[in-house]
């Protein structure tokens, strides 16, 4: 993804959650295992939380690693790029109907895990950056197999649409470290 863009998609994406948690309707509160319920922002700003930055040991297939990840990062933007002027389309020609919508961004997530399941990293850090991303992609796929969606679309639940998102945040705050390492090698 383009590096002037990624800025401005990160905070888009985290203000629309964030105004999304705050207009969506309340349902009861749900107890958890403390003592006081967490509302729903409080629990989008949970799963937003990043992990700091690890230290992992340079190696050989540093450079192996990265450019694979880059270049997966590429591919999934190309593919949900391709998605979205597909659901965009089927929607101006009137033909896009909420199953199909859901099948398409299904088989969108389903896409991303292949992509990443056929990574072959090299090192441990290549691998940390591949399960944090693994892991939102399989959250997302969770919510759609447990038909968490409104008819419209919407998650039903807000804080689902950001479920593992620190891990994304934390995988891309990972690779552009390490790529700022390797670079000044």
């Amino acid at each position: 993804m383009n590096l002037i863009l990624r800025p401005l998609l990160l905070s888009g994406l985290l203000t629309s959650v964030v105004f999304m948690a705050a207009c969506s309707p309340k349902d009861s509160p749900q107890q958890n295992n403390s003592s006081e319920p967490k509302d729903a922002s409080q629990e989008i700003m949970d799963q937003l939380k990043t992990k700091p930055i690890k230290s992992f040991p340079s190696t050989p297939d540093d450079a192996h690693d990265i450019a694979l990840l880059e270049e997966y990062d590429q591919k999934f933007t190309e593919n949900n790029n391709a998605l979205e002027a597909d659901l965009k389309k089927r929607a101006a020609e009137d033909t896009l109907t909420y199953e199909i919508d859901q099948q398409l961004k299904r088989d969108s997530i389903e896409s991303a895990l292949n992509m990443l399941k056929e990574l072959d990293l090299k090192t441990e850090q290549g691998r940390y950056i591949q399960g944090l991303i693994y892991q939102f992609w399989e959250n997302q796929a969770k919510i759609y197999d447990e038909n968490k969606l409104s008819k419209d679309g919407q998650s039903k639940n807000s804080a689902d649409d950001v479920k593992g998102m620190g891990g994304m945040f934390t995988a891309k705050d990972q690779l552009d470290h390490w790529k700022q390492l390797t670079d000044k090698k």
